[in-house]
């Protein structure tokens, strides 16, 4: 029993001096047998409570060694071996969180701290991850002073990010309604300074008002139609329609200024890849916003613009290319994103509010597709949309 093997022999039930202790014996090893099966349950229990935490779980003793972890809190932080036994400051190497643990083990007061760490992800690349930290210290009911202290891990990396996007937004959004309502606040005061007098000035600053004011309604539709496309309900007028058909029709509205930059249009779009399920007005919102990009910073006089089509068994893609001055290496991971403009003052010259092509991934996404773009500067730039095709008619 002392070794731990408190499964005893049967003991005869004979009368004698050691009948007494006999059965005291079997009590003790009934009593051990049935607390070890307990403790046994209790750390299973506890295994499977912490295996199955989200948040990172440790513990360390009065000496700041770390004596318990979860694995959520291995895979946060992937360590190259395991933690047990080293120190708090040896394993995270931060003053403030060593800090937080020595108040809750002197005083026994619950901390809170917000840390931001390097991370190595499994794959061996970086990352960088913002954790709110609580530190309780624990202490048996028959001691008052603290004897460990757990220490809880909570990743709020993703709100950090959410909130980091949503001040660009802001600041952006600002930004891009402050330079036109800053041209139409000048001219009205210049109208108001006497300029209403000059034909020739007044006549200009309206114009000018107009311009702008228009840029401002663009702005206020593409925020809108981001807005709608980035929703959770990503609603969509889903029907039969003819890609083919749709290209066709945006292309007649751009005639004129496909015809005043005398711009080659080639097109080769396959009969299987025609009719598919998809929200028409949002397909020809793509079409619109890819085209008019090419046509805004491609090459006048000189500008192909190639389209293709072709399906497979599951999908299709359209390829738009152009032959124009193409995109930096360095820009192309960011097309994508809300009000990055690769030309910045062109942009603005051309009347872009930044979010075209934001636009034209939401919509690809919400279609359930693809959208990428193959890039070499000087040679032009390919977009590729990619569409999943279903035969039956895809349900509300």
């Amino acid at each position: 029993m002392a070794s731990g093997n408190f499964r005893i022999p049967a003991v005869q039930n004979d009368p004698g001096q050691y009948a007494e202790t006999a059965r005291h014996v079997k009590r003790i090893s009934e009593l051990l047998l049935q607390l070890d099966r307990q403790i046994a349950n209790e750390d299973l229990s506890l295994r499977g409570i912490l295996s199955s935490m989200v948040e990172g779980i440790l513990i360390i003793d009065r000496t700041q060694r770390i004596t318990l972890v979860n694995d959520a809190l291995l895979n946060f932080f992937s360590p190259s071996r395991s933690p047990i036994g080293r120190t708090m400051l040896e394993y995270f190497r931060r003053h403030e969180l060593q800090y937080a643990c020595d108040r809750a083990l002197a005083g026994g007061e619950p901390q809170q701290i917000e840390l931001s760490f390097e991370t190595i992800t499994q794959k061996g690349t970086s990352n960088h991850r913002h954790f709110n930290i609580h530190v309780a210290a624990l202490s048996p009911e028959s001691i008052s002073l603290p004897q460990a202290v757990l220490i809880v891990f909570q990743d709020v990396t993703d709100v950090r990010n959410l909130e980091a996007t949503r001040r660009e937004f802001i600041a952006n959004v600002s930004h891009e309604f402050r330079t036109p309502l800053a041209i139409i606040k000048g001219y009205v005061e210049t109208l108001l300074d006497g300029a209403m007098e000059e034909p020739e000035m007044a006549e200009r600053s309206l114009e000018a008002i107009q311009r702008n004011v228009q840029r401002l309604n663009l702005l206020i539709e593409d925020l809108l139609s981001i807005s709608k496309m980035e929703s959770r309900a990503r609603l969509l007028e889903l029907d039969s329609a003819n890609l083919h058909d749709l290209m066709l029709r945006v292309l007649e509205n751009l005639a004129p200024t496909i015809s005043e930059t005398k711009v080659r249009v080639q097109i080769e779009w396959a009969e299987d890849a025609r009719i598919v399920q998809v929200d028409s007005r949002r397909m020809e919102q793509v079409y619109l916003n890819l085209l008019t990009n090419a046509l805004r910073y491609g090459d006048s006089g000189d500008l192909v613009l190639s389209i293709t089509a072709k399906r497979d068994d599951s999908h299709l893609t359209i390829s738009i290319a152009d032959n124009g001055p193409g995109i930096p290496l360095s820009a192309q991971p960011f097309v994508f994103d809300r009000f990055y403009r690769v030309h910045k003052d062109r942009s603005r010259d051309g009347g872009g509010t930044g979010l075209g092509l934001s636009i034209v991934k939401n919509i690809i996404l919400a279609h359930g597709g693809t959208i990428s773009v193959d890039s070499t500067p000087g040679q032009g730039a390919t977009f590729h949309i990619r569409l999943p095709v279903s035969e039956n008619p895809p349900a509300d």
